[in-house]
């Protein structure tokens, strides 16, 4: 899981791919394009921090 600042930067960074759910429920899997202490951008579509989970996916 993603919790801190630097892990979504190091996401971004190197272009992992992280999943991301509302209370249990997939979303969405993509590379995060932008990141911000509050939100994240992932291919477009910007995400609440405190509202979503991000779950790392190498590989995909």
């Amino acid at each position: 899981m993603l919790t801190h600042h630097s892990h979504f930067q190091y996401h971004m960074k190197h272009g992992i791919p992280v999943q991301v759910y509302d209370q249990g429920v997939h979303i969405t899997l993509g590379c995060i394009t932008a990141v911000e202490p509050q939100f994240v951008e992932i291919e477009g579509a910007v995400y609440n921090r405190n509202c979503f989970t991000f779950v790392s996916r190498p590989g995909y």
